[in-house]
């Protein structure tokens, strides 16, 4: 198989893109409502882990940048390709939704967001500044994180070779992020707000983003290339049921790790498992499709929840089992998501992909004319040395 046609075309990488778009989103779906949306008993410990949906993302994020970064290092100018990519990949929709944002809380919500939220914002630096971390577009906090970790992550995958390395990353990471933890203590600030500048912080996250280093390099070693078993891609998502039910029954919580890292193993076990065993009841067209649209997907989903608030409202006030009310809500709010999401993918990422394309192109076509016409130019001193004076 042509690996440059199968570059990011993972069926199960695509499907664990959509899947924690969609997971995020029933968590905000829970919460976001004023008041909360009641979920039925049986399954609110899974809604109201929702959140970790951003970790799986920032795991399969990370093992598919290094895939990526390996798979074109043949290029001409394989750092200038990895920024081009990122750019026109991230800005050009992220600036749209700033653009909604600035609009809609003006003259909806009376807000107005200063001058300097707006160059936060324009240059991914508001994670940063203590009470800007989470940005003024909503959900935006996550894109916060993830640039920074692109700033750094040519360097990483320099030096992180393999899977040794990649472990090691892993824990002098977690130290880091520990060692950030103590210094915050220093800083001018209420323990709630230390809290949350601390919990969306880089270094916080930055664990989660090496976690999906490592499981690319476990993949590398072990998996790519291999006739593995299934049965061991079924032992590896058997890990991750295993670690994922006792982080909702609280059983991990501050043993050995932080919570967060936990999550981020989990997560890194079911991405394994999922590439030697991509069961189909949960790597199919559907989980494939909401992949593709996950970006515009979860930067639109706050915003339709936030508009449906009176359709909640009204469902809610029926007579029905509180399972149809919210499993109802939730399809309701799905396809509308859905439905503007593939509008945005077409409308706006696909054209700034293209463009981000075109830039390379024509940027590695320049190299190879400018290789071609030195290549010449020795040819002919060879052929024709100049006399001596």
């Amino acid at each position: 198989m042509n690996e440059k046609k199968s570059l990011n075309r993972f069926a199960h990488i695509d499907t664990l893109r959509g899947l924690a778009a969609l997971y995020v989103c029933f968590y905000h779906l829970a919460l976001l409502p004023n008041p909360d949306l009641g979920v039925p008993y049986w399954t609110r410990q899974i809604v109201l882990t929702g959140g970790t949906g951003v970790t799986l993302f920032f795991v399969v994020s990370a093992f598919t940048l290094c895939y990526s970064m390996q798979a074109r290092s043949d290029s001409p100018n394989p750092i200038y390709d990895f920024y081009v990519r990122r750019i026109f990949r991230i800005i050009p929709l992220f600036y749209v939704w700033m653009v909604i944002s600035l609009i809609r809380d003006r003259y909806i919500y009376g807000a107005t967001h200063s001058l300097g939220d707006v160059l936060l914002s324009t240059f991914f630096v508001f994670n940063l500044i203590p009470g800007k971390e989470t940005g003024f577009v909503r959900a935006s906090w996550t894109l916060g994180v993830e640039m920074l970790f692109y700033l750094m992550f040519p360097l990483v995958f320099r030096y992180v070779t393999d899977y040794r390395r990649a472990l090691s990353l892993f824990l002098v990471t977690i130290v880091v992020s520990r060692a950030f933890q103590y210094l915050l203590v220093y800083l001018p600030m209420s323990d709630e707000q230390r809290g949350n500048y601390y919990y969306f912080s880089f270094l916080h996250q930055l664990p989660v983003f090496a976690a999906g280093v490592l499981s690319f390099f476990l993949y590398e070693a072990f998996i790519k290339g291999k006739e593995v078993n299934r049965s061991w891609g079924i032992i590896l998502m058997g890990i991750f049921v295993f670690l994922y039910d006792a982080l909702l029954s609280g059983k991990l919580k501050n043993i050995l790790l932080d919570g967060l890292y936990w999550q981020a193993i989990a997560y890194g076990c079911l991405l394994l498992g999922l590439s030697i065993f991509p069961w189909k009841l949960v790597v199919n067209k559907f989980t494939g499709f909401l992949g593709l649209i996950s970006y515009s997907f979860y930067l639109t989903h706050t915003t339709v929840i936030a508009a449906f608030r009176p359709l909640y409202s009204n469902l809610y006030s029926l007579e029905f089992p509180k399972t149809f009310q919210f499993f109802f809500s939730a399809a309701i709010t799905v396809t509308a998501v859905i439905l503007l999401s593939y509008l945005s993918y077409r409308l706006i990422e696909e054209p700034g992909m293209h463009l981000g394309r075109c830039l390379i192109r024509k940027k590695n076509a320049s190299i190879h004319q400018a290789d071609s016409v030195s290549s010449i130019e020795t040819k002919l001193l060879k052929e024709n040395p100049p006399s001596p004076e």
